[in-house]
This record gives structure tokens, sequence and C-alpha cells, in this order.
């Protein structure tokens, strides 16, 4: 093969991606609908434009490589520690009860239960990417329910790599002897994250702040690089597979100081090799089929959608949730994700279903990915009318006390962002909220909050105030204010008193009647009150500046006009 044979197909493949995103931000669907698409359309079953060979499998294995190194920079032992109860609880219970109920599918329609159960599994992982993406675009990823769908994302993602050694396992013939080959591979896969905390801790912090001395960004590009590829070589020489070396080496960093860079870095080579996985999936498409299969391809999405929202919903109804913070949730993770269509593209895996079982899949699992914000917008109307229904619009003093709480009057976005600060940080907060549609919204979002009316004083008897430390008012009425400051002067004076106000006369006007005004400057909106807040309760300065630094990564502009919108 000639030099210009070889590079080819990855000048076809740049190509054609460059295409995809552009058409997928046209279509506003998410990019990998198109990538499969597109594969469709350019491989063996189509055009015939792109064939398949080692630099095609080479770029499509990168791309897998990348995407798990991606996820571990997500997770580190704080993040285990901030979300232990979604992580040791919901996320587990919502893939058991997955796997069991899809597996009892497969067996159903004659699959053998090893590999039943496997694709039941798969089935169960939900699409990081498009579900991070689709909270963002509605302002609630840092919510509850934002903060708990992510928890559940980062378990799935964790147990889509073992799923892969147990995939590549039967793929490559070893059903006969799993047990001994997992047994093998766990053992291998504990030196491995041994090893690789070792580094993180001893080789790799130091050898990043060594480098950041040069003040060349060039060179973290080069070792973030490295880094990845050869922690991927690692594991694959120890016969694990490449992906568990590239999470490995997102954990190493996920701990240190230079993580946003890197990740910064490293991105771009992630997105666009991961787009040339997905356009191989669709080159491994028989579009003849999809078309004569497509009521099957409509049913398999239906079961799909259906079974994993009913089953997700139960695992959060499980777990103490509401019924309408568990319908969203559930509607949130219904889609299938990259790690199902990874597993299902594998030579083995797609032998045992056969060609047509697996192409009816991996092209339900394509559709899913293209309807998740369409069926995530259903499961958010459905929760509010389950919250209009069943939310308690019990007086506050009915409440459970707490000593030393933050009060927020209004869940509007600075309400929310002072509530998610707070909580996020394990202060005691209580919110009242007397807008009927912000309070069902703010209850199908995983706030827990009452109904009432901040003006009436006969709200900040039943809260007994005499245990607060302070209040926050996130939407002003300056002569409420003015009305009631007088009272609370006399009842409450402890009562540190917070607003939000939008210009310099309104701070005035309000620091006139004692009151602490911030006023709202930053993005996203109430982030300014939020950091006050934050100082008040003294929480330490490195760790306020790395939840902004958070939070600043799951906002995206368009994500404030949705927040606390009616649906």
């Amino acid at each position: 093969m000639s030099e210009v044979e070889a590079i080819l197909p990855a000048i076809k493949l740049l190509g054609v991606g460059i295409a995809c995103v552009m058409l997928a931000r046209l279509l506003k669907t998410s990019p990998i609908v198109t990538f499969i698409a597109a594969g469709l359309l350019i491989g063996p079953f189509g055009l015939g434009l792109v064939a398949e060979n080692g630099t095609t499998r080479l770029l499509a294995q990168l791309g897998v490589v990348f995407l798990l190194f991606d996820i571990g920079l997500g997770f580190s032992l704080k993040t285990v520690r901030e979300s232990k109860g979604d992580l040791l609880g919901l996320a587990p219970m919502q893939m058991i009860l997955c796997a069991a109920g899809f597996g009892l599918v497969g067996w159903l329609t004659g699959m053998d239960w090893l590999l039943a159960l496997l694709i039941g599994a798969a089935a169960g992982i939900s699409a990081t990417a498009v579900v991070t993406q689709t909270l963002a675009e509605r302002g609630i990823a840092t919510c509850p329910l934002g903060r708990s769908a992510t928890a559940v994302l980062v378990f799935q993602d964790i147990a889509g790599i073992f799923l892969l050694v147990i995939a590549v396992a039967l793929s490559e013939g070893g059903g006969g002897a799993l047990g001994a080959t997992l047994a093998m591979a766990a053992v291998k896969a504990a030196v491995a994250v041994g090893v690789a905390i070792l580094l993180g801790r001893f080789v790799i912090g130091p050898l990043f702040r060594l480098l950041s001395q040069t003040r060349n960004d060039d060179i973290f590009t080069a070792a973030a690089l490295f880094l990845v590829l050869a922690t991927a070589a690692a594991t694959g020489a120890l016969g694990l597979s490449l992906t568990l070396g590239a999470f490995l080496a997102g954990m190493i960093i996920a701990d240190t100081p230079f993580k946003t860079v890197i990740r910064t870095e490293a991105k771009p080579f992630g997105a666009l090799l991961l787009g040339f996985f997905f356009i191989t999936v669709g080159m491994a498409l028989d579009w003849r089929m999809m078309v004569a299969e497509a009521h099957w391809i409509l049913g398999a999405l239906a079961v799909l959608f259906i079974l994993k929202t009913a089953l997700s919903w139960l695992a959060a109804l499980l777990n103490g949730w509401s019924l309408a913070g568990g319908a969203q949730l559930g509607f949130a993770l219904a889609q299938g994700s990259e790690f199902g269509l990874v597993i299902l593209a594998l030579p083995g895996i797609s032998a045992a279903l056969g060609p047509e079982l697996a192409g009816i899949l991996v092209a339900a699992t394509a559709l899913s990915l293209a309807l998740t914000p369409l069926w995530a917008s259903l499961g958010m109307k459905l929760a509010r009318r389950i919250a209009n229904v069943t939310a308690s619009r019990k007086p506050v003093s009915d409440m459970p006390e707490v000593e030393g709480p933050v009060l927020i009057f209004a869940m509007t976005p600075t309400g929310r962002l002072a509530y998610d600060a707070l909580t996020r940080f394990n202060y005691p907060v209580i919110a009242v909220e007397s807008d009927p549609d912000r309070f069902l919204s703010a209850i199908a979002d995983g706030y827990a909050v009452t109904y009432g009316d901040p003006s009436d004083t006969r709200l900040l008897r039943a809260i007994d105030v005499t245990k607060a430390c302070a209040l926050v008012i996130s939407l002003p009425r300056y002569e409420i204010s003015a009305e009631i400051t007088p009272y609370v002067r006399e009842h409450f004076p402890q009562l540190t008193r917070f607003v939000a106000v939008s210009s310099e006369a309104d701070r005035l006007r309000h620091e006139a009647l004692g009151m602490r005004a911030v006023i709202s400057r930053s993005q996203p909106e109430g982030l300014d009150m939020a950091v006050a807040l934050l100082h008040y309760a003294e929480i330490p300065e490195t760790d306020i500046a790395e939840w902004v630094r958070e939070l600043s990564e799951a906002y995206t502009p368009e994500s404030a006009l949705r927040v606390a919108e009616p649906a």
C-alpha cells in the first residue's frame, strides 16, 4: 500500500466528519446521528466511497480511547466522595434493573442467556455526551436532578469498561472460560489502578508542574497525547483493553490542577476521532436491510425508550426520589449509548446476534440519540403534571427542623444557583416558593421546596427564623422589603438578609434597609449571589474557585433561557 493509499481513507473521513458536524448544527440534532448516517451513505453498502481497512479501524479505536480518557477526567476520588449516595445506591440499582429487564427480553427472544445479559447491561448505559448536553441546554446540570444524573453517567461509564472486557472475551470465543478470564482481568485491572494512582501522585503531577514552567501550551498537548497513548498501550500489553488505560490516564490527571487545560487541549482530538468511530459504525450497516426491517427498528426503539424509562424511574423511587423527579430522571437517561454501539460493533458480538438483529439494534440506538431532546422534553412536561398532583403544599411549619439553615425565597435562576452552591457543600437550606409555575418546575427538577408567601410575616414565624442564620431573597420587591424590615429587626435581629438586585440604585436602597445587596453581573445569572453566600458560609476560597470552574464547564449561554421556564 502506498503512502497516498494509506492516508486517503483518513482524508475522506475527515472531510465527511466536517460535513457531519455542520449538518448536525443545522438540523439541531446530535452529531452522532449524522456520523452514522454518513457512514451508511459512504460505506460499502452505500456509495462505496470508503472501504474498511487498517487505517479506518485504527482511527475508530482511537476514538473510543479518547472517549474513555475524557470520562476518566471527570472521575476522581473527590467525585466519589461528593456523589457516594448516588454512586452506591441509585446508579447500581439502575444498572441492575436495566440489565435484568433487557436481559430477560433478549433471552425470551432466543438469545443465549450470557449474551442477553451483556446486551441488557449495555442497553442500561446512557449516552454521556447527549445527556450532559441536554441537561446543560435546560440549565439543570447543577441542580439535584442534574448532579444525580451525572453521577449515574459516571458509574455507567465505569461499568461500561468492564462490559467491554466481557464483550471482548465473548467476541474472541472465550465464553467457556469467561470466569477465569474475568478473574485475571480483575487482578490486572486492580494492579493497573494502583499503579495509576501512584504515578499520578508521584510522577505525573510533578511532571506537569515542571512542564507548566515552560509557559508553552503546545507542550501540554503533546504530554496529554503521550499519556493517553502510553497508558492505553500499557494496559493493552497486559491483555486488558486499550480503553481501560485511557480511562486511567484521565483519572491520573483528574486530581491535578492541570485537568482543565489538558481536557481543553485533548478534546478536539477526541471529538474528531470519536466521530470517525461512529462513521465506521454506519459503514457496517446495510440500508436495504434497514428499510426492510423498519418496523422492527421502530419496535426496538419503543422498547428501549419505554422500558428503560420505567426501570430508571423505578430505581429512582427505590432510592427515595419523588414521583416527579424520578420521572424526569428516567426520561433523561432513556436512550442508548456510545458504549452500546462499541459493543455491538465487535465482530464476535455482531456475529452472535446475526447481521439483521445487530443492524436493528444499532439503528434503534442511533435513533434514540437523535430523539433524546424530544423524549426528555416529554419527561419534563410529565414530571410537572405529576408534581401538580403530588407535590406537597403543606405549611412550612410541618417541615422537619433544621439547625442554622439559609432560607431561600423564590426559586428563580438566582435562587436555584444559591441552593446548588450551598447544598454542594452540605450547608442546610430551606427553599420557599410562592409562584405555582416555579414551584412545580423546581419540584420536578429534584429540589426540596415548600409553598409559601415571603411577604407574609406569619410565614417567618412558622419557619421559626430564630434558628436560621441568613435569608436570601432572589426576587426582590423593595416595597415588601421596606414593609417587613421593622418586623424582622425587632423579632429576628440576628438574621443576615441577602437580596439579589440588578442595579446600583437598587443596591443602595436595599442596603439602607440593612440588607446585603448583591448586584447580578456575572453569568450564569445568580453566580455573584452564590459566591457571596459561600463566602458568608466560610467555605475555603480554593473550594469556591473549584465550584465556579465546574459550573462554568456545565453552563452554556442558551441554558440560562431555559431555567425555571414553564413547560
